[in-house]
């Protein structure tokens, strides 16, 4: 099995193991990894969130599944809990869409899915110019609206 080369060595070396770990498949984690954030280059792949595992706007739980280990850690176990193999697209699109929770499973299913079957042919996928948006000043602008709104609510209860 040949890395992918937007994978790092020592970043590989972690996917492999927790391949074997927890009984996934190391293309379909870097399907994943490619769809989210390109593998850590866009939005909160480069705080950390390289899997989008556990990353929600505004939520604090997220910094425990900060960085690749335990992106690794959290994604691998659900994959393990909740995937039916074999690798199809309406396995793929049954977990996103019952346990991934992605904005648009659908489409994300369809997307990690591509990417996978590229892999497997070692075939790198294309950077586009709508995946090269970086969105990563919104997410921060949505974060702290939401840390105003919550801020604001709390206030009005203390006044009333």
């Amino acid at each position: 099995m040949s890395r992918p080369d937007f994978i790092p060595k020592t970043d590989w070396n972690l996917v492999l193991r927790y391949g074997v770990d927890f009984e996934n498949e190391p293309y379909l984690i870097a399907a994943i990894g490619w769809h989210e954030t390109h593998w850590g280059k866009l939005g909160a792949g480069r705080t950390g969130w390289i899997l989008g595992y556990g990353y929600f706007p505004g939520s604090t739980v997220k910094e425990k599944y900060r960085y690749l280990e335990n992106q690794l850690k959290g994604a691998t176990k659900m994959l393990k809990d909740h995937f039916h193999a074999p690798i199809t697209l309406d396995n793929i699109t049954d977990f996103a869409v019952n346990h991934w929770k992605s904005g648009a499973p659908r489409s994300w299913a369809k997307s990690v899915y591509s990417i996978y079957y590229n892999l497997r042919k070692d075939i790198i996928p294309p950077i586009t110019d709508t995946e090269m948006q970086d969105l990563t000043e919104r997410v921060d602008k949505i974060e702290l609206y939401i840390k105003f709104f919550k801020e604001f609510i709390n206030k009005l209860k203390e006044i009333w």
